[in-house]
């Protein structure tokens, strides 16, 4: 048990995008992958949205939309793990075994 506790941690030292972006069985998930380039983006608007309201036009249209665009990515993420979650992990040997059974 705890070699498999051991094989699920992941090194915190390495930083992998490609793993940042996957689910749980390895694939690239779109959802992920976008959900992550919509919350930097909106972060960048809301950042400068921010320097307008300061020193340029005071206006808070740009901060407000850039939320709602940030929301949006965060929600991405969210049903990305949420959608890993609710996968079953069906063990193939099993099944195999139960089919000859019946045959």
């Amino acid at each position: 048990m705890k070699k498999f506790i051991q094989k699920q941690i992941a090194d915190i030292k390495k930083f992998s995008f490609a793993e940042m972006t996957s689910n749980t069985n390895g694939k690239t998930s779109g959802s992920g992958t976008m959900g992550i380039y919509i919350v930097i983006i909106g972060g960048i608007c809301f950042l400068m949205g921010s320097i307008d309201k300061v020193f340029l036009s005071k206006d808070i249209d740009v901060i407000t939309q850039s939320i709602i665009y940030t929301g949006i990515g965060a929600t991405l993420l969210g049903y990305r793990k949420s959608k890993d979650n609710s996968e079953v992990i069906v063990d193939e040997t099993k099944q195999e075994n139960n089919d000859e059974v019946s045959n």
